[in-house]
């Protein structure tokens, strides 16, 4: 009885310490993930305020050093309240794609957005009664302020200028909507390939 309870405890202790040592790994592999997306923004003038690696194992995706999907947040510049970055498919330092959403600050005022009958977002909100519709725009032709590889990023309401801001590299816009938080801008870098 007593070889059984030795043998027992024996095996119990093995499996605790193989449980342990695939959580740390997991744990050290993620990391690993999040240094590899943030080389890659460091390549693309992007600073990340947090990255989140999405797929798991995670072990398998460092063994591969592929990220999959990587959400980053950015600190909000003047007149947003968020930036968030997504990396798709992270592979060697190269990413398939890399897309930017930016929430912009609504013009003061009573704020609701006008919703499709499906509930999902249209690119109009009524602000203090009055149906305001919005739309962005970029421009990266050359001799502007913003740089040779930069491109300037403006959001209009009702065809008038809202806000403007710096990218730091030539990007297009993909769409527009009126959110609860303001104005979400998705936008898209045009080459992903940051090097």
């Amino acid at each position: 009885m007593k070889k059984a309870l030795i043998a027992l405890c024996t095996v119990v202790i093995i499996l605790i310490a193989l449980i342990g040592g695939l959580v740390v790994a997991e744990q050290r592999a993620k990391v690993a993930l999040e240094s590899d997306v943030a080389d890659y923004l460091d390549g693309c003038a992007i600073t990340p305020d947090g990255i989140d690696v999405h797929g798991r194992p995670y072990l398998l995706y460092a063994a591969q050093h592929t990220a999959d999907l990587s959400y980053v947040d950015l600190e909000p510049a003047k007149g947003t309240n968020k930036d968030q970055v997504l990396v798709h498919h992270l592979v060697d330092g190269h990413a398939d794609r890399l897309t930017r959403f930016i929430t912009v600050d609504y013009p003061s005022g009573q704020v609701s957005p006008v919703k499709n009958p499906d509930g999902s977002y249209t690119e109009a909100a009524t602000i203090d009664g009055e149906e305001v519709t919005f739309s962005a725009r970029t421009d990266h032709s050359e001799g502007t302020d913003h740089g040779d590889d930069g491109t300037r990023l403006e959001v209009l309401a009702n065809g008038r200028q809202h806000s403007t801001m710096t990218l730091p590299r030539t990007a297009e816009v993909r769409a527009v909507s009126a959110g609860d938080d303001g104005v979400i801008v998705e936008i898209e870098y045009a080459d992903p390939n940051c090097r």
